[in-house]
C-alpha cells in the first residue's frame, strides 16, 4: 500500500510538468470575469432591496471577493458573514436580514442552473459518469426506520410552531425584511436583464475556466464534462466539513472522471485547479480589502475586514 501511495503521489506530481501555461492565463482572465458578472448581479439585487439608496458597484464587488477568499481558507462559510457585513456597511439604513435575502436570491439561481445542468448531462449521456448506489435491503431498511422519521418530523414541526408562536412579532420582522430583499423577484423583466442573463454569463465563465483546466492539464475536455465538474466542485462545498470542501472535491472529481482519465491524471487536476483557484481568489480578496478600507498595508486590510464581520454580523 505504500509503495502504491508513493506511485501516486509521484504520478501527481509528475503531471504539474506538463501543464499549458497560456491556459491557465486564459482562465484567469475568465475566472476574474466571473468575479464581476456576480458583483454585478448581487449589486442589481441590492439596488432593487434599496430603492432611492446608493448601492456603489465596488463596495459590492470588494465584498463579493472578499467572501470568496475567506470561503476558501475558512471552514463554515464564514466569508458570507463578511460579505453581509461589509455590504450592510457600504448601504445606509440597511437590515442584516434583507442582505442575506438578496444572498439567497443569487443562490436561487444558481440552485435551479445546476440541477438543470445535472440533469441534461445525465439525461443526454454526455459523460461517463454512472453513479452506482446500492439498493439491495432498502425497502426493509426504509420500512424500518419510516416511525423514527415521522416523529422526528413532528417534533421538529411543533418546535418549529412553538418557536413562531413566541417570537411572532420578531419573526414577522424578519420575514418583512426578507421579502425586502427578494423585491426585484416581483419585476420578473428586470430580474432576468439585470440578474438571470447576468449570472447566466458568469456561469459561462466558470464552465470556461474548468474546461481551459481540463485542457491544460492534458484531459479529455468538453462543455458537458466542464460543466459536471464546475457542479461537483460547487457541491463538495454545500456541507462546509473543510475549507473549500478540500478532499471532498478530490474525491468527488476522482469517482466522476475514473473513467475518462487515471487516478493520478484526475488527482493532479483537482488538486491543482483547487490551489490555484484559492491562491487567485486570496489575491484577489487581499485587493479587494485594501481597496474597501483604504490602506496599502494588506495586514491592516485584513484586520479591518475581520473586526468588522465581528461587530456588524
Amino acid at each position: 500500500m505504500i509503495d502504491r501511495l508513493e506511485d501516486l503521489v509521484g504520478g501527481v506530481w509528475s503531471h504539474f510538468d506538463h501543464v499549458d501555461g497560456r491556459l491557465l492565463l486564459v482562465a484567469l482572465v475568465f475566472h476574474v470575469a466571473n468575479h464581476v458578472l456576480r458583483s454585478v448581479a448581487w449589486r442589481n439585487v441590492l439596488a432593487g432591496a434599496h430603492p432611492g439608496r446608493r448601492v456603489p458597484l465596488l463596495g459590492v464587488a470588494s465584498a463579493y471577493a472578499i467572501g470568496v477568499a475567506l470561503n476558501a481558507v475558512v471552514p463554515g462559510r464564514g466569508g458570507d458573514a463578511a460579505k453581509l457585513a461589509i455590504v450592510r456597511s457600504r448601504i445606509e439604513g440597511s437590515r442584516a436580514a434583507t442582505i442575506a435575502s438578496t444572498m439567497a436570491v443569487i443562490m436561487l439561481f444558481d440552485l435551479v442552473a445546476a440541477t438543470l445542468l445535472v440533469l441534461v448531462v445525465g439525461l443526454t449521456g454526455s459523460v461517463p459518469f454512472v453513479p452506482h448506489v446500492p439498493l439491495a435491503g432498502a425497502p426493509g431498511w426504509m420500512a424500518a426506520h419510516v416511525p423514527i422519521a415521522v416523529a422526528g418530523v413532528l417534533a421538529l414541526t411543533a418546535l418549529v410552531a412553538l418557536a413562531v408562536r413566541v417570537l411572532r412579532g420578531r419573526v414577522r420582522g424578519l420575514l418583512a425584511q426578507a421579502r425586502q430583499g427578494g423585491a426585484i423577484l416581483r419585476s420578473p423583466a428586470r430580474y432576468v436583464t439585470q440578474v438571470a442573463l447576468v449570472q447566466a454569463g458568469a456561469w459561462t465563465c466558470r464552465i470556461a475556466v474548468v474546461f481551459l483546466l481540463l485542457r491544460a492539464f492534458g484531459l479529455h475536455a468538453t462543455v458537458p464534462t466542464a460543466a459536471l465538474v464546475m457542479v461537483l466542485c460547487g457541491a463538495s462545498t454545500l456541507i462546509p466539513l473543510t475549507p473549500g470542501g478540500a478532499g471532498t472535491q478530490q474525491v468527488m472529481l476522482a469517482y466522476a472522471l475514473g473513467q475518462a482519465a487515471g487516478a493520478a491524471v484526475v488527482l493532479s487536476f483537482s488538486v491543482g485547479m483547487q490551489a490555484g483557484i484559492t491562491l487567485i481568489n486570496a489575491a484577489l480578496g487581499l485587493a479587494a480589502a485594501m481597496v474597501a478600507f483604504r490602506t496599502l498595508r494588506p495586514v491592516t486590510a485584513v484586520r479591518a475586514g475581520l473586526g468588522l464581520a465581528r461587530a456588524r454580523a
